[in-house]
């Protein structure tokens, strides 16, 4: 299988070559494996270095498919659609494809792996045509359900009771259950709007069934409540993890949705514009994979957050500390945070240090789920970019605002900020400061130089103790502010010079007496 390089950055995003429209988790070989539109499937290794393949079908049927379901010991299937026929197709580990045919064409939506009329692991697939479902044994051998009048769009299962089956039924507006030890479906379990994908949670507690409009049903079996859950898109691909939440595509609005146990409303993450996510599964350990079928690529979504709090958008001088810590928070997707976690914070092309010395520094979360960085030390003028990673996920922060600028140098000229222009009567103190900044000759402000200010008229004016020359001190930020001018007892227009010692620049601020 042709290896291919990691993606760049961290967009956790791989391209596979194909429009993946479905997706599934195949634990025999610890690989995500899919099935584009022409019901070809292909394979995608998570691993260091990654790697995808697509494989070619051999003769047999040809057509579309919708749906991926991978078989623990049998290789992963798929049901293609042809003009005049349809077949479930099997596709081995080493990329060899089996066709099983039906007798006459009939469409289907949804597949799953579920426990057949013999006892037995089997593929479970609802057959919309039909009206029925249809079970695969490992060898190709067929049989199916009695029809159920009012159609079948999707079928699901739980893991803890694989013979009974869930059912979805549009022209029904509700979902049923079909017991695969007495060959019966239940009575419909009413939703009141047209139910296609669902899902199941693998305890069987719960039931999801997604709707054409921006709404999701949640049937609760312990007291057979139904809720009803808003969406921003309409759902599809529905997936159920244990812990109950609920995972969904929302290809309309190029996002992938959720729903946290007990909220009443989905949540939604960008995947990008055009990106059109179409399926979702989770990987052994825990991982959530997206298709991108309008990229071409597969996504690794991280089920936990890690947000920068504060520390973005400062600036230091080279060979300076940044004043503040960096500060980021890790949280799970219902903001809960995590406590205890360990978070390396990374600094990007040798723009500055740690406290350690080193452009690397290893931070655990307290129980706010909050980790602090010690200060950093400014090395390289330009863009400072830190990459802080919560190591235990995939979650990742990014101080992108950090900026290095040059060191200070000497004093080379003061540059006007306020105070001149003001027009007072004679003998009245005038109502601000003059007010400069020092700066260098790259305009990088000075502090500690000692800035003079002098009127230049003869008893025009004084300031305070009756003089006319003022000298003060730059501060931190390269400004400097005169003492308080008293106007004389004429009227007047009058300059004063300001500047800093053996420097070529300085600066005549006119004022008035009336």
């Amino acid at each position: 299988m042709p290896s291919a390089a990691p993606p760049a950055g961290d967009t956790g995003k791989y391209p596979i070559n194909a429009a993946a429209v479905d997706l599934t988790w195949n634990g025999d070989d610890r690989n995500v494996w899919f099935v584009t539109a022409e019901g070809i499937v292909g394979v995608f290794e998570p691993r260091s270095p990654w790697s995808s393949s697509l494989f070619t079908p051999g003769s047999g049927a040809t057509g579309n498919a919708s749906s991926i379901v991978a078989w623990p010991g049998h290789g992963v299937w798929t049901f293609v659609t042809g003009q005049n026929d349809c077949a479930f197709v099997k596709c081995d580990l080493n990329g060899l494809y089996q066709t099983h045919p039906l007798s006459s064409r009939t469409e289907c939506r949804s597949l799953t792996l579920a426990q057949g009329p013999g006892g037995h692991a089997c593929v479970v697939a609802a057959l919309t045509d039909w009206k029925m479902l249809a079970f695969v044994e490992p060898g190709g051998a067929i049989s199916y359900s009695r029809g159920y009048p009012a159609g079948l769009y999707a079928v699901a299962a739980a893991q803890q009771d694989p013979a009974l089956l869930w059912i979805s039924s549009p022209g029904g507006r509700s979902l049923a259950t079909y017991d695969v030890r007495t060959g019966e479906f239940s009575q419909p379990v009413s939703i009141g709007a047209e139910a296609r994908d669902i899902a199941v949670t693998p305890t069987g507690d719960a039931v999801w069934a997604a709707t054409p409009d921006n709404v999701l049903f949640k049937y609760t079996a312990q007291g057979g409540v139904v809720h009803r859950v808003e969406t921003q898109y309409p759902a599809h691909r529905l997936t159920a993890t244990a812990d109950g939440t609920l995972w969904f595509a929302g290809t309309e609005g190029n996002t992938i949705g959720y729903v946290l146990p007990g909220q009443t409303r989905a949540a939604t993450i960008p995947m990008g514009d055009g990106s059109r996510p179409s399926g979702v599964t989770v990987s052994g350990d825990g991982q959530l994979w997206v298709a991108l079928s309008g990229e071409r690529a597969l996504q690794q979504v991280s089920r936990y957050r890690l947000a920068v709090e504060s520390g973005d958008g400062q600036s230091a001088m080279a060979g300076q500390r940044f004043p503040e810590p960096l500060v980021v928070k890790a949280t799970q997707l219902d903001g809960t945070p995590v406590g205890g976690q360990k978070i390396e914070f990374r600094v990007e092309g040798g723009s500055a240090v740690f406290e350690n010395g080193e452009p690397v520094e290893i931070r655990h979360t307290e129980a706010d789920g909050v980790a602090t960085s010690s200060l950093l030390k400014a090395l390289m003028e330009g863009p400072c970019v830190v990459t802080a990673r919560w190591t235990e996920t995939e979650a990742v922060a990014s101080f992108s605002r950090l900026t290095v600028t040059p060191p200070v140098g000497a004093a080379h000229h003061v540059r006007y900020v306020s105070g001149a222009g003001q027009t007072v009567p004679p003998g009245k103190s005038f109502d601000a400061p003059m007010k400069v900044i020092v700066e260098d000759q790259n305009g990088i402000p000075v502090p500690g130089a000692e800035v003079t200010f002098r009127i230049v008229d003869e008893g025009a004016a004084t300031f305070p103790g009756g003089v006319e020359t003022a000298k003060v001190t730059s501060e931190a930020d390269g400004s400097a502010m005169s003492p308080v001018l008293t106007a004389g007892d004429k009227a007047d227009v009058f300059a004063v010079r300001v500047w800093v010692a053996k420097t070529p620049v300085s600066l005549l601020l006119d004022q008035y007496i009336q």
